[in-house]
């Protein structure tokens, strides 16, 4: 069974859906306790595309206070001189007119009263420690490199599959009972400096059966062809190599048939003296091979 599927039917799931509610909870709280509008910023933070609004939100935030009383730990604002909820002092004030004034000051601002000398009892308020979003924030990089990551292994274990491969190298004569491939051969010759290829795609018992028939008319006597069978992340393929002048004994070489079985029907990659070329390729309805393989599939 295809496990393959239904994962890359989860993953969009996954990061469309998980990662914005997992931002938004985040948001909510944290504007919440900061007082800011939670509703208005979670919205944004989720709508927004690409993480816009995520972003835009961490800026804002910096604005608004995250500090606690050192006593009680209620949130309170950078402008407190006391806790609102346990009254524990959190600046120094000037005896004469309680304007919060540093500890280094010599006189008040406001009232002028002489500073030096005095002893304050205050313990400032302390920061929040904000573990939540360095978490958000690894999750929104390593969770789509790890499904990313997850999609590669299984698709390498997808495809790394037993498949047969049978080439058969012909000639125009072979067809010659088959007009439907006769008139196609007539219409590749009308331009020769193309490849050519008909294909023919069946399956029985979840075994996929692809065959191609491949015409080259610029082919001579002296051109090689090889073929091979390759499976990668997008599925199986069919690999022609073409190589001109390295035939030691001459064959012509202008037709070859290429089947293949295996779980996925598989694409054709042509190359000629080690380069990829464009290969005009034809589906059609009926079946292209002379003779019907019929060896077991693994």
């Amino acid at each position: 069974m295809n496990i393959l599927a239904p994962l890359l039917a989860i993953i969009p799931f996954l990061l469309v859906i998980g990662i914005p509610i997992m931002i938004g909870v985040y948001v909510y709280k944290d504007a919440n306790y900061r007082g800011m509008n939670a509703a208005l910023w979670t919205l944004i933070a989720i709508l927004a595309p690409a993480f816009t609004g995520f972003i835009v939100y961490l800026i804002v935030r910096s604005s608004y206070s995250n500090l606690n009383c050192p006593a009680c730990d209620a949130h309170v604002s950078e402008q407190y001189t006391a806790c609102p909820k346990c009254g524990a002092i959190l600046k120094a004030v000037c005896p004469g007119c309680s304007f919060p004034i540093e500890p280094d000051w010599t006189v008040c601002p406001k009232c002028t009263t002489p500073l030096s000398g005095q002893q304050y009892g205050f313990t400032p308020p302390a920061q929040k420690k904000d573990t939540s979003l360095g978490k958000i924030l690894i999750a929104v990089i390593l969770i789509p490199l790890l499904l990313f990551a997850l999609v590669i292994v299984l698709s390498l274990s997808s495809f790394s599959i037993s498949s047969s491969l049978n080439t058969m190298y012909l000639t125009e004569d072979h067809y010659e009972n088959q007009p439907q491939i006769t008139e196609w051969i007539e219409a590749c010759n009308e331009d020769p400096s193309k490849t050519y290829a008909l294909s023919y795609k069946s399956g029985r018992n979840e075994i996929m059966t692809t065959t191609y028939l491949i015409y080259r008319p610029a082919n001579d006597a002296y051109t090689n062809v090889e073929t091979k069978s390759k499976s990668g992340w997008f599925g199986a393929k069919i690999q022609v190599d073409f190589t001109e002048g390295a035939e030691l004994y001459p064959y012509e070489n202008r037709l070859i048939s290429v089947t293949s079985k295996s779980n996925k029907h598989a694409d054709l990659k042509v190359s000629l003296n080690n380069k990829t070329i464009d290969c005009d390729i034809k589906e059609v309805d009926y079946n292209l091979a002379l003779v019907e393989f019929t060896e077991e599939y693994d």
